[in-house]
């Protein structure tokens, strides 16, 4: 008698891109987070795979209030909306008071942005600094506004860190391990300006704030 032959059911596609940053958002259901983004096919695909709404075409609509009352974290990973909407400060703080409309009150909402100091002009990331993005969120009617580093960069983000001095270091000595020269160049700085301080020259930050 031959044993019993089961056919296990193909495996779930593996994301071709980190998702990593899902786990800043105190949300367990994946459905209230809504993305919208700019990138390829295989992306947004992960994404509904996921059970994630997303849209390309998020702020040419709007939200319905059904949309609003189900949205309880809005997600731009790579910030691209907001470089297209305009290079003046006050037209992106009026950006994101319409975000800020578009999710239901005490939700949350996630910007990735790449930082502005460091980082060559590329049309597919929005570039700013930390305490820019604070501001005009702030301004914008957000609260608890927290900024988190990530590296090597926005698209596959292998450390998203708190910036404090312990998760810094924890973050560089893992992530430079094998370039000697560079670490010890960091841990120079780290003694003379401040573990701190070298948060400013990251190549990428998330943006988490309170709607």
């Amino acid at each position: 008698m031959q044993p019993d032959v089961h056919v296990h059911p193909p495996a779930a596609r593996v994301f071709q891109y980190s998702l990593d940053w899902r786990f800043l958002l105190p949300v367990a259901d994946p459905a209230k987070i809504r993305l919208a983004f700019e990138e390829d096919a295989d992306f947004g695909a992960s994404l509904v795979q996921a059970g994630m709404p997303v849209s390309n075409q998020l702020f040419a609509s709007g939200f319905t209030e059904e949309e609003r009352s189900n949205t309880h974290s809005l997600v731009l990973p790579f910030g691209l909306p907001v470089r297209q909407v305009s290079a003046q400060p006050e037209e992106q703080i009026e950006f994101y008071r319409s975000i800020r409309r578009m999710i239901h009150p005490g939700g949350y909402f996630l910007l990735g942005f790449r930082n502005s100091r460091i980082s060559r002009s590329d049309a597919r990331y929005h570039a700013s600094t930390p305490p820019r993005v604070a501001d005009q969120l702030s301004r914008a009617g957000f609260s608890s506004i927290k900024i988190f580093g990530a590296m090597p960069d926005l698209l596959v983000p292998e450390y998203i860190f708190e910036l404090n001095a312990w998760a810094l270091n924890f973050a560089l000595q893992h992530r430079f391990r094998r370039k000697a020269v560079l670490l010890n160049m960091l841990h120079i700085l780290a003694r003379t300006v401040g573990l701190v301080r070298i948060s400013n020259f990251l190549p990428c930050y998330f943006a988490l704030a309170t709607a």
